[in-house]
């Protein structure tokens, strides 16, 4: 169940940013990122990588955004996979794309198999809401600053994320890479 509903959101993200109507000169957020970066536990100061990918989309003033990304989560029973998906949304203030995402882990059962592997057991894990920003470096590349922390009634350390990602290209779609 939870790898079709995690394939649902990346197939909506992909389907909405093919058909999202944007005007290029004031839209330079729209595309597909393939990120990286670090989640950091503000109260143990300890840290986990984290990637995948991020898919923005523009419908007037506000930006739609998808989210799959994996992460080694630790737990109770030690460090496990989990697939981070979710969505968001946020409008631009200044140079800078602000808002609110929701996302829900994906826990491994079986240590060492992928959550996505069939029939493999898994669980759903915590619920997260985040505060973003997100910007263009001197670079072009995109970087986002998460505080997350649990949903009402949900257990989660709060922690800090920074992603640093670039646009990569749709298969069967031109690209356009808008100078920000």
């Amino acid at each position: 169940m939870a790898f079709r509903s995690r394939a649902l959101v990346v197939a909506a993200a992909l389907l909405l940013s093919a058909t999202a109507p944007a005007d290029a000169a004031d839209d330079l957020f729209s595309g597909t990122y393939e990120v990286t970066g670090v989640t950091t536990d503000l109260r143990t100061g300890e840290s986990r990588k984290i990637s995948g990918h991020v898919v923005l989309t523009k419908r007037g003033a506000v930006y739609r955004a998808a989210s799959q990304l994996a992460t080694d989560y630790p737990t109770s029973g030690g460090t496990v996979h989990a697939d981070v998906i979710g969505t968001g949304e946020g409008r631009i203030e200044g140079d800078v794309l602000e808002g609110t995402s929701h996302v829900q882990l994906v826990l491994q059962r079986v240590p060492g198999i992928d959550t996505n592997f069939a029939f493999v057991p898994r669980e759903v894990g915590p619920r997260i809401v985040s505060t973003f920003t997100a910007r263009f470096d001197r670079d072009n590349a995109l970087l986002v600053e998460l505080s997350n922390r649990p949903e009402k009634g949900e257990q989660y350390a709060a922690t800090t994320t920074k992603l640093r990602g670039t646009r990569v290209a749709i298969p069967g779609q031109e690209q356009e890479t808008p100078a920000p």
